[in-house]
């Protein structure tokens, strides 16, 4: 007994001493391998009768496994830069800033949270959502400093470490369904519940609240509501689209875009997962089992419907709209009429969001393949770059410079040139 517990003393003032200890892995590179070759471009020439010579170089710049990926019922968990820094945190709530330009770790903090949504960058604060129905936001001069020391909060449990102190920390009635977002430093928030809340931060009050009447679904990233024009905009489960006062939240407008059908009320739900995107003076989104849909932002009258249902988010340019459906297609949309320019499968795997690089469309597979594609839907492009990817999978786009998060918590840096 005397020796069991000088090793328990012994234990607990190790772990206290090296907090680095928990982040050990992450200069290891223990993740699996990619097919990347750091600095060496993957070349690929298109000649065609009808297209001009195209030169396409794809050369991976650095990548750098940061942390866990996600795990469970989380929601996909979003990097966000901001000033050459790259944040990210994974399903155990270790927060890392990552250098843009070089990729190198500035800092990691273990949080010692289960996050299951997430992570919004509002005044310096990172804020994401925990599995037991909290929203919590750390100061980022604090995160980077690392002063706070994890102790295991039970003797009987060696891998149960005290949760980093919040600054920000407020408990809801069901878990956060998607990032925050922040209206005069107030917080805006969807529950998993479906429901809308917009709170005072500093004293958890509820400025107003829209509650909804349907089935919750817990997805791999739902919906979280936009703030444009002095308005609220947000896509709920039953199918729906609805615009809100920012300041007392009464409803401007509410246009059913997804009819219900279904044997019950769970089969009836729409699953809002893709982002609301907007251009101008429309509004284009489209649920799961739904259809796309180009709605007058002003009244929420219907401009158009296309047949295709997205799990992610669509792109939008001067006079089309790509994305990836639920069918494992990439589709490119005329965005004045919602008639199909051209589709495309290139393989029986699902597709990524897409994302634009000059005027050429690319998208990854969820295994590590990009594909390229021109205006008119020829594949002028493809490689394999073995990497594990969720289909929710959000790209940073900076010019040429692609910066993403794989499935297994590594930042990758591309550079594409055309």
């Amino acid at each position: 007994m005397i020796t069991y517990r000088h090793f328990t003393v012994i234990f607990i003032l190790f772990i206290s001493s090296c907090s680095n200890l928990l982040t050990w892995h992450l200069d290891k590179g223990i993740h699996r391998q990619a097919n990347l070759e750091v600095n060496q471009s993957s070349k690929e020439i298109i000649v065609s009768q009808n297209l001009p010579q195209i030169n396409i170089k794809v050369t991976p710049v650095w990548s750098k496994s940061v942390n866990s990926g996600i795990k469970g019922n989380s929601a996909y968990l979003h990097a966000k830069a901001i000033n050459n820094i790259l944040y990210t945190t994974d399903t155990t709530g270790l927060l890392s800033a990552i250098d843009i330009t070089s990729g190198n770790i500035i800092w990691s903090t273990p949080t010692n949270r289960e996050i299951s949504s997430g992570l919004s960058i509002l005044n310096n604060l990172i804020c994401l959502g925990t599995a037991n129905a909290k929203l919590v936001c750390h100061k980022i001069e604090l995160l980077a400093s690392n002063k706070y020391t994890p102790l295991i909060s039970s003797l009987t449990n060696f891998t149960k470490y005290s949760e980093y102190p919040a600054d920000i920390e407020v408990d809801l009635i069901t878990e956060l369904a998607a990032p925050i977002i922040s209206i005069n430093d107030l917080f805006l928030l969807k529950l998993d519940n479906d429901d809308l809340y917009l709170i005072n931060p500093s004293n958890s009050k509820v400025i107003w609240k829209s509650e909804s009447k349907n089935i919750p679904l817990r997805t791999k990233g739902a919906s979280k509501p936009i703030y444009i024009n002095n308005s609220v905009y947000i896509a709920r489960d039953n199918g729906s689209v609805a615009s809100y006062s920012p300041i007392d939240g009464t409803l401007n407008w509410f246009t059913i875009i997804s009819s219900r059908s279904g044997r019950n009320d769970l089969e009836s739900q729409r699953d809002a997962e893709m982002q609301i995107s907007v251009d101008k003076d429309k509004l284009y989104y489209g649920h799961f089992q739904g259809e796309l849909n180009a709605i007058d932002i002003n009244n929420g009258n219907i401009v158009w419907s296309s047949p295709f249902s997205f799990i992610n988010d669509i792109v939008i340019d001067s006079n089309s709209i790509y994305g990836s459906t639920s069918d494992k297609q990439l589709v490119s949309i005329d965005k004045a009429s919602g008639f199909l320019n051209w589709r495309s499968k290139t393989s029986s795997q699902e597709f990524t969001q897409p994302f634009m690089i000059e005027d050429l469309v690319m998208v990854f597979t969820t295994q590590g393949t990009l594909v390229a594609f021109n205006e008119e839907g020829t594949n002028i492009y493809e490689k394999n770059f073995d990497l594990e990817l969720h289909p929710q999978t959000k790209f940073i786009v900076d010019g040429n410079k692609l910066f993403f998060q794989t499935s297994d918590g590594d930042i990758v840096h591309f550079l594409i040139t055309i």
